[in-house]
């Protein structure tokens, strides 16, 4: 239960894309992606994914305004769009018509079986609802800035973390991708002597 739990509560909850909203609409696009800076008049964006008829614009920093049209959806959690957060944005022209902010975080757990000063590895068995590909995989998981619990080899743990892809995305390639790790929590202690680096 303490699985289930824990995996609820850090899922991101990243649906199907915006449709066709924008379909019938001159000049409308569809996209997704890391936020690279947000103000009240504008968000940048570096694109992911997008739609079928956008494709020029992936792996670029689109910048599109906000004003009183702008259709802001909050995920879980969320309350404000900034830097590292995940959004799916339908624009008009050179304006966001809807923008739908999730937080850029992913669940997985399993069994610790490699830890450095920089990565942890986890042979994961569980993950959140759209991190399945992950499971039955051994994963690494860069450290970044995070705090990290006293840990061992053989220690079950849950990783909520950050990835460069949307998992949704029909394109993403998880063995190229890379996750970093926002927090870690031991659900299973082995009982033996930290042995972080």
């Amino acid at each position: 239960m303490r699985w289930k739990s824990f995996a609820v509560a850090a899922a991101a909850v990243l649906a199907v894309p915006l449709s066709a909203q924008a379909a019938g609409t001159p000049n409308a696009h569809w996209f997704a992606g890391s936020v690279t800076s947000a103000g009240s008049g504008s968000v940048s964006v570096n694109v992911l994914w997008t739609g079928k008829h956008d494709t020029q614009l992936k792996g670029t920093t689109v910048t599109v305004g906000i004003d009183s049209s702008t259709e802001i959806v909050y995920g879980k959690h969320q309350s404000s769009i900034d830097p590292g957060d995940l959004v799916r944005v339908v624009a008009v022209d050179t304006t966001a018509k809807r923008i739908h902010v999730n937080c850029n975080c992913h669940f997985a757990a399993g069994t610790l079986d490699a830890i450095s000063t920089s990565q942890l590895r986890v042979a994961v068995k569980r993950t959140g609802p759209y991190d399945g590909v992950l499971k039955d995989h051994n994963v690494t998981f860069q450290i970044g800035s995070a705090s990290l619990p006293n840990l061992s080899i053989g220690d079950r743990v849950a990783v909520v973390f950050s990835s460069t892809g949307f998992f949704r995305d029909p394109s993403f390639d998880p063995t190229t991708a890379t996750f970093t790790v926002l927090r870690v929590r031991v659900v299973h202690d082995k009982g033996e002597a930290a042995t972080n680096p």
